[in-house]
């Protein structure tokens, strides 16, 4: 089925999304007010796949808005009001993907001096996060940079990198791979979004490896499990496990891990962020904008995968080379 048939079955989750929009563009959790530019990046994501163009607009621009002169922005906000003093690294860059879903969709014009400039000024940025073995710093404060590099971090710097120059790569030295991601020297293989994100990026291809990795977080029926050993699976690695699912060729297996978290939906259409099994409650009792927006990317996916032209296509298989144009390639640069 198209995306055209089949987006009617989300439009309650991209409204929900839109209803939790301020009038100056930033897009929150919820209705509590808690936002993050990563999330609101994902939000934008999904409202570019909707062709909601006045909402995507006015959350661009509270994005720039919130750029600071360097070319990063603050971590967290309580309505509008910044709430830590860091800076993430993966944070600022990522704002090239939902540019890049829109140029997809149509939106030429986004390609214009001013968002170039911005965006220039990010990714001359960036290096600095680099350490001396190539791998990027999580944060950094006034006291200087933090000695973690996490995986899912490191991905999304990656698929940033890949949107601002198709043809850049990042060279992880696989002999410090292991080590090197965990967290004060905690090993993080516990965590599906460490375990999915090499693949949905690209970074690991083996298809072979995917599926018996996925075989330590699927519950069969309910979707992917945040944590190995907690009973609880959470919609938007679900959906970001889908996506994983298509780059290395398993569209069986990603139709299968979707169809599961549809039975989350409520009555309102709308997807919360997790559910635990064994006690037979959704936890945390919230329902997150960036879980429903998730749900919209991995859907847009499953209804263009295998679609070679990239109008229209979906961001993620246009940097995993899935689709074939020359249409964006270097066109923030």
């Amino acid at each position: 089925m198209s995306w055209d048939k089949s987006k009617h079955d989300f439009r309650q989750a991209i409204d929900w999304i839109i209803a939790n929009q301020a009038e100056n563009g930033r897009i929150s959790w919820d209705e509590k007010g808690k936002s993050d530019p990563w999330d609101h990046c994902e939000c934008l994501i999904a409202l570019a796949i909707f062709e909601e163009w006045d909402a995507f607009d006015l959350g661009i621009k509270w994005f720039f808005d919130n750029l600071n002169d360097e070319g990063w922005i603050p971590p967290e906000y309580k309505n509008d009001t910044p709430i830590h003093n860091h800076y993430e690294s993966h944070h600022a860059p990522y704002i090239i993907l939902p540019l890049m879903q829109a140029v997809l969709m149509g939106r030429d014009d986004l390609l214009n001096p001013f968002i170039k400039s911005q965006i220039k000024i990010i990714f001359d940025q960036l290096h600095e996060f680099k350490d001396s073995e190539g791998y990027y710093f999580w944060a950094r404060d006034e006291k200087g940079f933090s000695d973690n590099s996490l995986i899912t971090a490191s991905m999304s710097i990656f698929l940033s990198l890949k949107a601002f120059d198709k043809f850049a790569s990042i060279e992880f030295d696989k002999q410090v791979w292991d080590s090197k991601f965990n967290r004060d020297g905690v090993d993080r293989s516990r965590f599906s979004m460490d375990f999915y994100y090499p693949f949905m990026c690209g970074v690991k291809t083996n298809k072979l490896d995917f599926q018996n990795g996925l075989k330590d977080f699927y519950v069969d029926g309910l979707g992917i499990k945040c944590v190995k050993e907690e009973p609880w699976v959470t919609i938007a690695e679900s959906c970001e496990c889908v996506i994983a699912s298509m780059v290395v060729g398993d569209y069986e297996t990603a139709q299968n891990i979707f169809n599961n978290i549809l039975q989350f939906k409520n009555d309102n259409g709308i997807f919360p962020t997790g559910y635990q099994y064994e006690m037979d409650i959704f936890w945390p009792e919230e329902n997150s904008t960036w879980t429903n927006a998730a749900v919209i990317i991995a859907a847009h996916a499953l209804a263009t995968y295998g679609k070679k032209e990239a109008s229209k296509g979906n961001v993620f298989f246009y940097l995993n080379n899935l689709l074939e144009s020359d249409q964006a390639i270097n066109s923030f640069k």
